[in-house]
């Protein structure tokens, strides 16, 4: 590590490591909610009855 410049390498190392997993997170909520979207509920949901 310099002293003058810092730690670089592991800065930049965390930091592509921040951007993909932001990458990965914001693609696997866009497909969720893609999937939630295209699917269309069969029948609607019926109150059941509880026997006590």
């Amino acid at each position: 590590m310099s002293a003058l410049n810092g730690d670089k390498s592991r800065f930049h190392r965390e930091r592509k490591q921040k951007i993909a997993r932001r990458k990965r997170t914001h693609e696997l909520l866009e497909r969720a909610a893609k999937a939630r979207k295209t699917k269309e509920p069969s029948s609607p949901a019926l109150p059941r009855s509880v026997s006590a």
